[in-house]
């Protein structure tokens, strides 16, 4: 396999990419003897915008006969293959691959090479001309009767190196013998002495018979020295000496000579792949072991003097050009396909084996073969670029060497300036050309015609060609064919989208279609386009687009807006007609989207750039309409939330959730609304954050009234209840409390869904500064926190909704249980089924929320129940009560946790209506008995002044005797008017004499329990202080007696007043279960007790 450049992979290799179509052409048969009107490539320059590379004109560009073309053609493929049929043309290999193209490498062996017959041959050559099997035979035997061509090889011996030392020196006396077996002639080259790497660069031609079977066959000789005293000295080891041995011995046997190593080439190879390497050198005799004996350098070629009807270049063109518009075309149709890949340079081995042939015959060099490759080649539409470019390189190569000269250095010339109009014209039709849609095949294509452009530019040669051909400077070729294209486009599109339009309405469809194909043009142009021009030409092409797009975008789009601006009606007369206002509110949205799109495209282009941008303040044009599209916003958003409420059931969304629909659709409202303002991305910080603020006040009104509904729904559907229900709580009002929940949660975090943060950032960096930033996040905090306040009174709204609804049930409960005086009804039958609904249902916040404010409410009717019963219920009544007071308190507060805190439930007002009822449930006795309890504990805390210090003995004895022994009282404080007085004559105020007659009152109390112990007292002593009475009293009972153990002995200190009640001083109190009992002979050792006497109900 051929292809048109040093290099072939030896296949066609397909792209996996698709390419632009190429029209296939229709082959037009051609007859042996009729001739091809065709124009001869450099006769005239191709025209602006002509496509000067196309495929289907290809054999229009190159003049040649049809009938002498294809007789030379096959003169030379007979008389080098065979005329027997019998030969055979080897193809490919690492003279002709394709890896050279890419880069890659091949192995230099023949593992890479095929053969084709001489049939193969003759059937490529067949379809190439389009002409039929009797033509062929006709022409084959004319050539027949032609004499054969006189084959020549060119031969350059360069050099050897690494050659086995034979002289004492350790060197070699070396020459060349050249032969081809078969032939009678033979070559030497010159004597190198005393050299292991000789360099001959001598050059030899030699005739070939049979270019199928000759061999060429070279020998590296070492001619012996003479023996003599020099070489003796010169012995300095054993192997020195050794040579020396063999050198005498060869000498003495008449051998002038010694075969160092040889090298055979069959004919055939280098008339296919050319010679130019290194060969080892070989000598092997039977048994001897391959020894590395060094190796030739050799460079040769095989020409003919053959008897052609034309030997130019030209013809050689017309044939390349036959069978490339052959291959090209085969391949197209093959693959059926409205995509072609790219055309790498291959050709099939049959094709490739009759051009090598025939430039044998024409006696081509690898320049004039490489300018016929470049010739051709560049003019196919579907080469592949990077295949070009690589023949370019070559070309180039060629013409610093001056190798192009005459018509070859015109044809040159003038393919180098078809190539780069062609290049020009398709960069003109950018998209066409190089579609986005074929994505990595198309930015490959483009990226190596940008590189073929710039080398072109950059090669002296090839640069001072284009500019006799008066071609501008590539860069601006490409600069001005890329503004070409933008403008073409720009006008073709406008042209499309406005013509024949005249409403508001078709303007704006017609300006939203022509911003959103701005959008993607310029998409296209940086994502795609943009780094090729700019990394192969250094071509900012996304700069210059975006500043002509967005310049004439301005113009077409700013008059249209600021106009339907000015003419639509307020936003009162615009919610009469709404249906209008967000038909033209989505238009303008739209626009304003699809302008804020095209903004962002330019934000990674220069400052410079931004600021000349044509839609740098766009969002300006829309100032009169952001706030209308906020306003029909919350209206829209307002109208769905009433919808989802009526339409809502109260059911779960789904088993996972405790919320119903109504808060799945307000959320997403919600989330909608945060869409849009995402997509609204006002680009001015300042404004952008007033604008947020407001959005969110609103957000926060449409949760709450969207509380407002919920509750107003929940208090109809009480209204359709049946009041003697005992179910007061339902599970559609635990979802509708966490709906509200739901919601207050959601708004608490609004803030952060809309991006608050990043906008607080921006506005830092803008001149307004941190202050502008900080009063706007107080005002979104105190927003927020307003908002939640509020949200959570709506909960609390709606518990007091549900409480008042259910207060009469609740009410009927209580009274019933406590008539019957069990808890079980009302906390089995009524409570219970409530409390696990709302603890299956309710969210955690929710249910505390709500236990606290039932048990609140149960706690009045209790009290409310209890006052309306004081005066016509018994003690056990009220007992009944309180039991099942606290077990409504356990039942609220359970060990589990799933209810309220004990302590925390324990309100004042749980604690003084247990107090109340704590005296009510129990009788006179108990209430007495708890006076004094409370009236002895009050004396023990020592926080009441003493009106007397008494001293006593109290004790019982075992035979059941209470003893009671009044010794004496002293430091007595009688009250006045203005202050307290001593009796002994000291005050706090002033000091005077006062005359107290005391006694003690001696009592077992409460006196219902000690029916037959009378009071005692002793002797009233008269105005003295100590008073001193030394006085027992006695009373039978046994302090074993629970009663007696419960009982107390007060002891009362009194004045004694003639004509008159006697005045109270003060008393003490001593619990009769912490007195001492002792036998009666032990009395004696039970010590006197110190009494510190009170007066009751003394404020402090």
């Amino acid at each position: 396999m051929l292809t048109l450049g040093p290099g072939s992979s030896g296949t066609l290799q397909p792209s996996p990419h698709p390419w632009p179509p190429t029209p296939p052409s229709t082959p037009t048969p051609t007859l042996p003897d009729e001739e091809m009107c065709i124009v001869e490539v450099g006769s005239e320059p191709p025209e602006d915008g002509e496509d000067a590379i196309g495929s289907t004109n290809l054999l229009a560009m190159f003049k040649a006969k049809t009938e002498e073309l294809l007789t030379d053609v096959l003169y030379s493929v007979h008389f080098l293959m065979g005329c027997s049929g019998e030969g055979v043309w080897a193809v490919g290999g690492p003279a002709v691959t394709a890896a050279a193209a890419t880069g890659s490498q091949t192995a230099a062996d023949s593992s890479n090479r095929t053969s084709v017959s001489l049939d193969q041959v003759l059937h490529v050559l067949q379809e190439a001309f389009q002409v039929n099997e009797e033509a062929i035979e006709r022409l084959t035997q004319e050539i027949q009767r032609k004499p054969a061509p006189e084959v020549n090889l060119h031969l350059s011996v360069k050099e050897a190196n690494d050659l086995r030392p034979k002289t004492v020196k350790g060197t070699t006396n070396s020459y060349v013998t050249i032969a081809i077996p078969n032939s009678r002639e033979s070559h030497r080259t010159r004597l190198e002495r005393d050299t292991l790497s000789p360099r001959w660069n001598q050059d030899f031609i030699l005739r070939v018979n049979n270019l199928q079977k000759d061999v060429l066959h070279l020998e590296v000789m070492h001619e012996h020295d003479s023996v003599g005293v020099k070489q003796l000295t010169a012995v300095r080891d054993i192997r020195a000496f050794g040579r020396l041995v063999k050198g005498t011995t060869a000498q003495a046997q008449h051998q002038a000579s010694h075969l160092l190593g040889q090298v055979q080439i069959n004919i055939k190879d280098v008339s296919e792949r050319g010679l130019n390497g290194w060969y080892p050198l070989e000598k092997k005799s039977e048994g001897e072991v391959a020894k590395d004996r060094g190796s030739l350098h050799l460079v040769g070629s095989v020409s003919s003097t053959a008897h052609l009807e034309n030997k130019t270049r030209q013809s050689y063109d017309s044939l390349l050009a036959r069978l490339v518009h052959h291959h090209v075309n085969t391949a197209t149709n093959k693959e059926g396909d409205e995509w072609v890949s790219p055309w790498n340079g291959v050709l099939s081995g049959s094709a490739t084996a009759a051009l090598a042939q025939y430039a044998i015959m024409l006696g081509f060099n690898d320049e004039t073969i490489q300018l016929s490759r470049w010739l051709v080649g560049s003019r196919v539409s579907t080469v592949d670029a990077a295949w070009s470019l690589s023949q370019l390189h070559r070309v180039q190569a060629a013409l610093a060497k001056s190798a192009y000269q005459g018509k070859d250095l015109d044809d040159l010339r003038l393919s180098f300036s078809s190539f780069v109009r062609a290049s020009a014209e398709r960069i003109k039709d950018l998209h066409a050309s190089f579609p986005p849609s074929s994505g990595v095949l198309a930015k490959h294509q483009l990226t190596y015609t940008i590189k073929a452009l710039h080398s072109m530019q950059n090669h002296s040669e090839s640069r001072a060609l284009l500019d006799e051909m008066e071609l501008p400077h590539l860069h601006e070729l490409v600069t001005s064919s890329l503004a070409t294209h933008t403008k073409t486009w720009w006008k073709t599109m406008v042209e499309e989208q406005l013509s024949a339009k005249r409403t508001s309405d078709e303007q704006i469809a017609g300006v939203i279609n022509i911003v959103a194909e701005s959008n993607t043009f310029l998409t296209h142009a940086a994502n795609f386009y943009n780094s090729i021009f700019l990394k192969e030409m250094n071509i900012p092409y996304m700069q210059t687009t975006y500043l002509v797009v967005s310049k004439r975008v301005n113009p077409c789009v700013r008059p249209l807006v600021l106009n339907i601006y000015n003419r639509m009606p307020p936003m009162q007369e615009a919610c009469d007609n709404s249906q209008y206002a967000l038909e033209v509110g989505t238009s303008l949205w739209q626009l304003y989207r699809n302008l804020s799109l095209l903004h962002k495209l330019g934000e990674s282009l220069p400052a410079e750039v931004r600021v000349d941008s044509g839609v740098r303040e766009y969002h300006r044009w829309f100032s009169r309409g952001v706030m209308r599209w906020l306003e029909l916003a919350v209206c829209r958003a307002l109208d769905l939330i009433r919808r989802a409420v009526d339409l809502d059931r109260f059911e779960p969304v789904d088993a996972f959730c405790n919320f119903s629909s109504s808060a799945t659709d307000t959320i997403d409202i919600f989330h909608g609304v945060k869409v849009w303002w995402l997509k609204l991305a006002w680009p001015d910080p300042e404004n952008s954050a007033l604008l947020l603020a407001k959005m969110l006040e609103d957000i926060c009104s449409c949760g709450i009234t969207y509380s407002d509904l919920l509750r107003n729904k929940v208090d109809s559907m009480y209204c359709r209840q049946d009041n003697s229900s005992r179910i007061f709580i339902t599970p559609q009002i635990c979802i509708g409390l966490n709906n509200i929940e739901r919601v207050r949660r959601e708004l608490t975090g609004l803030p952060s869904h809309f991006g608050f943060d990043s906008l607080l950032e921006d506005i830092k960096n803008t001149g307004s500064g941190n202050g502008a930033a900080a009063q706007l996040e107080s005002t979104v905090e105190r927003l927020i926190f307003n908002a939640a306040e509020n949200m959570e009174t709506k909960v609390n709204e709606f518990i007091e909704t549900v409480i008042e609804r259910m207060r009469p049930t609740l009410d009927k409960a209580v009274n019933e249980a406590c008539d019957v005086q069990s808890a079980a009804p009302f906390l089995e039958e009524m409570l219970d089924p409530a409390m696990g609904l709302l603890r299956a249902h309710l969210h955690s916040s929710n249910f505390n929320r709500f236990m606290w404010r039932v048990w609140e409410t149960i706690i009045e009717i209790f009290h409310e129940t209890v006052k309306k019963s004081t005066e016509r219920r018994r003690a056990h009544y009220f007992g009944g009560v309180h039991s099942i007071l606290k077990a409504t308190l356990k039942f609220f507060t359970p060990d589990n946790g799933n209810g309220l805190d004990e302590k925390a439930a324990e309100t004042p007002e749980y604690t003084d209506l247990m107090e109340l009822l704590e005296s009510l449930r129990m009788s006179t006795e108990a209430l007495i008995s708890k006076y004094y309890q409370e009236r002895y504990e009050e004396q023990m805390e020592d926080i009441l002044p003493c009106k007397a210090q008494l001293v006593a003995k109290m004790l019982f004895t075992r035979p059941g005797k209470l003893i009671v022994e009044v010794i004496m009282a002293r430091d007595i404080v009688v009250e006045s008017d203005t202050c307290s007085i001593s009796s002994r004559g000291g005050s706090h105020g002033a000091y005077h004499n006062q005359s107290v007659d005391s006694y003690i009152k001696v009592q077992l109390v409460p006196q219902e329990w000690f029916p037959t112990a009378g009071e005692r007292k002793t002797r009233t002593q008269r105005k003295q202080d100590p008073a001193v009475y030394d006085e027992t009293f006695e009373y039978d009972m046994n302090s074993t007696d629970d009663g007696v153990r419960a009982g107390f002995l007060l002891l009362t200190l009194k004045d004694y007043n003639l004509g008159r009640s006697n005045t109270f001083l003060g008393e003490a109190l001593v619990p009769l279960a912490d007195l001492p009992c002792v036998d009666s002979s032990e009395v004696y050792t039970v010590q006197n007790t110190r009494l510190k006497m009170t007066t009751p109900g003394l404020d402090i």
